[in-house]
């Protein structure tokens, strides 16, 4: 056989993973293949495929690099129809290496997932294989942007390893994420266990586990295309800027919404950010706190809001560990953070307090501190107490506090702190009921107002939220230098 024929015909066959009865049995479940799955997320015709004839025992994964709108991006992808895309010695030693190489150059890493598990064959070795990933992932986070789609089965040490990512994106109906299988749950709690009740994409995407969810292969991978364009591609470079123009309409709309007693936290995003450009991250987990990357003027920013409407208990520990770990993530690729205040403070529960309320507190705090990234807080409802001091305060972790003209900035709920303030006042009264009404009706406006906060320097300016876009853009471009001198240490304690 002529050579040139040969090599034609051994890459056309790879190219057919597990054969033709195991690519339309793949499609039958609506599933793309795992070459198909790749061909989606990178730019047409820019895949070039590494280790393709590793085939022997290691042909149950594709791996490679290409481009996304121009970028470098590595990518693997498990081929469900190559041997249930098993992880065994081979493959494992493919993805490692196609990790190495993102590190190495600097560049996001998109992990597709679809396996049945390890390949059993090989014995105690495999968890040497999955070690060694899960190695990798460690290495490559807060380096390189890492984005897990789960297309399938991704199960026991692979969910540890997919949950290690930055963003994990679970595909309706057919993700399934969970370390302990269905059969073994129902072992231990003596009955019946469905995998829809705790490892399919809903029930990811609310205890936090999955950021984003799609409705299939193909809204999965668009979903990690757009994410790519709101990363850098490293832990070196700066929050992209796609856009230049000169901001100078006002929203006009956003002075009658600040007027309103209940918004919504989402058209207020809109008018401040480029329009329909918020990707909202775990939205479906915890919602009493927003977090979400948007555009303004073309930089990508890092959102978290208190949105009044969800969050009239105050925010609990699982919203601070929310807002905590996005934070984080912000902080590791230089993503200006944005936090819009709202709130009356931390749930007061005796729960939450046996808990560790201050404990989650204290981390959220320390992690905004540590960040070196832009951070402006802009007030535009209610901030009082312990909860301004982690969200807003400038003394704290903020670079710039504004505040709308309507915001209310006090020590504690203003009524409480007036009625304390007057206590001897209101006791003495004839009638000390309608002395306290009297009090507070005289004192709450000029208690809590902006104004006063404005004038001990507390808040850097009172703005009309009309000219929040431009004025938040102007200081996040000004902020952009930013460098930060810290004492040299390994890392902080308290998030140990």
């Amino acid at each position: 056989m002529d050579i040139i024929q040969k090599l034609i015909d051994t890459k056309e066959k790879l190219s057919q993973g597990g054969g033709e009865q195991r690519v339309e049995a793949q499609h039958n479940l609506n599933k793309l293949t795992a070459r198909e799955r790749v061909e989606a997320v990178i730019d047409e015709g820019s895949f070039i495929e590494i280790g393709a004839h590793i085939a022997k025992n290691g042909c149950g994964v594709i791996t490679g690099y290409g481009t996304i709108n121009g970028r470098l991006v590595y990518v693997f992808s498990q081929d469900y129809t190559s041997n249930g895309g098993s992880i065994n010695l081979s493959n494992s030693n493919k993805i490692c290496r196609i990790m190495d190489m993102a590190l190495k150059m600097g560049a996001p890493i998109i992990e597709i997932y679809d396996s049945v598990g390890a390949e059993i064959s090989e014995g105690l070795e495999v968890l040497g294989a999955y070690g060694r990933i899960i190695k990798k992932n460690a290495e490559l986070s807060g380096a390189v942007p890492q984005i897990a789609i789960i297309a399938g089965a991704c199960t026991g040490a692979a969910a540890i390893s997919a949950a290690m990512s930055d963003f994990t994106i679970m595909v309706e109906n057919s993700g399934e994420l969970y370390i302990n299988s269905p059969e073994k749950i129902a072992e231990a709690e003596e009955n019946y266990i469905n995998i829809n009740m705790y490892g399919d994409a809903v029930s990811g995407s609310k205890n936090g586990t999955a950021q984003l969810t799609a409705k299939d292969d193909k809204e999965a991978l668009e979903v990690a295309r757009r994410l790519i364009d709101y990363l850098p591609s490293n832990t070196l470079e700066i929050s992209l800027n796609s856009g230049s123009e000169e901001l100078s309409v006002t929203e006009n709309a956003l002075d009658e919404i600040s007027k309103e007693k209940n918004y919504d936290i989402y058209e207020i995003l809109n008018y401040i950010g480029d329009k329909d450009s918020l990707i909202e991250i775990n939205g479906n987990h915890v919602k009493e706190v927003l977090t979400g990357l948007m555009k303004l003027n073309g930089v990508t920013v890092g959102v978290m809001a208190t949105d009044k409407i969800e969050n009239n208990e105050g925010i609990s520990i699982k919203a601070i560990d929310k807002l905590t770990r996005f934070a984080k993530l912000c902080s590791s690729y230089n993503l200006p953070i944005l936090s819009l205040v709202d709130t009356k403070g931390f749930r007061i529960a005796l729960d939450e307090e046996r808990s560790g309320l201050a404990l989650s507190a204290s981390k959220l705090l320390f992690t905004l501190c540590e960040a070196k990234v832009p951070k402006i807080s802009l007030i535009i409802g209610d901030a009082f107490g312990s909860a301004y001091i982690t969200l807003a305060s400038k003394e704290a972790a903020f670079d710039i506090t504004y505040a709308w003209p309507n915001a209310r900035i006090s020590i504690g709920e203003p009524e409480a702190v007036i009625k304390s303030i007057y206590k001897e006042e209101i006791l003495s009264s004839d009638k000390p009921k309608d002395k306290e009404k009297e009090i507070i009706q005289k004192s709450i406006a000029e208690f809590a107002s902006p104004y006063s906060a404005a004038e001990k320097g507390i808040i850097d300016d009172i703005i009309l939220p009309s000219e929040s876009r431009i004025r938040l853009f102007a200081v996040i471009d000004m902020l952009q230098s930013k460098r930060v001198i810290s004492y040299p240490k390994k890392h902080g304690s308290i998030l140990i």
